[in-house]
């Protein structure tokens, strides 16, 4: 197989293209999602007492739950628009038969990650970027949480260093969209949700370039 590399410009130059198609409906479901799933476990976070109440943890709990299933519609939709698939708001919520193993899927991930970074970071690093593409497997109709994650797994051989790199310039541009008085992650985030999607597309139909010819903007 020929060796594949990852055109991080392109990526974003073809999802920010995407962007200027939706902005109103992505400035709007990027808003639902925030303030129902983002500002509850920030707020929570921030004031939580060193040592919550059952009732407490109880309420963290459920916020965690609701921000996995909002994040599951959040990159469906993303997953959607970069095709030019035909969206609505109620695909940010529509989506409980898929949780269900996507909710497995990144319990597993979690896990194998922490213990990862605690075996000297690098581990978890790894286990990072092979086994990110779970929530496209499972949104693709894998049922299977495991297999989503093997797939992902498979899926990503011979790309770690770029999609490393990928990852890193995700972060700072996330990061860039917070310290932008806190409104820039609006635009930044669902930019780099698409760009993600983008590459698991591409990998997908087993594209010689990343992004496939068919996202070169």
């Amino acid at each position: 197989m020929q060796q594949r590399s990852i055109d991080i410009l392109q990526l974003f130059k073809y999802s920010f293209q995407q962007y200027k198609k939706y902005p109103s409906f992505l400035i709007g479901i990027m808003i639902t999602y925030y303030v129902l799933a983002i500002v509850p476990q920030v707020y929570l976070t921030i004031y939580s007492p060193p040592n919550p109440s059952t009732e407490l943890q109880i309420v963290s709990g459920i916020l965690l739950v609701t921000q996995l299933f909002l994040s599951l519609g959040f990159i469906k939709i993303m997953f959607q628009l970069i095709d030019d698939k035909h969206v609505k708001v109620l695909d940010l919520f529509n989506n409980f038969w898929p949780f269900l193993s996507y909710f497995a899927a990144y319990f597993l991930y979690a896990i194998a990650v922490i213990l990862g970074l605690l075996l000297f970071v690098i581990p978890g690093i790894f286990i990072a970027i092979r086994f990110q593409f779970y929530p496209y497997f499972v949104l693709d109709g894998t049922h299977s949480s495991i297999l989503a994650l093997q797939k992902s797994y498979y899926l990503t051989e011979n790309l770690t260093v770029d999609l490393f790199l990928f990852g890193l310039s995700v972060i700072a541009l996330n990061i860039a969209g917070v310290f932008f008085l806190g409104i820039g992650i609006i635009f930044t985030y669902p930019l780099t949700t698409m760009a993600t999607a983008t590459i698991y597309q591409s990998l997908q139909s087993e594209s010689d370039q990343i992004p496939a010819e068919r996202y070169q903007g």
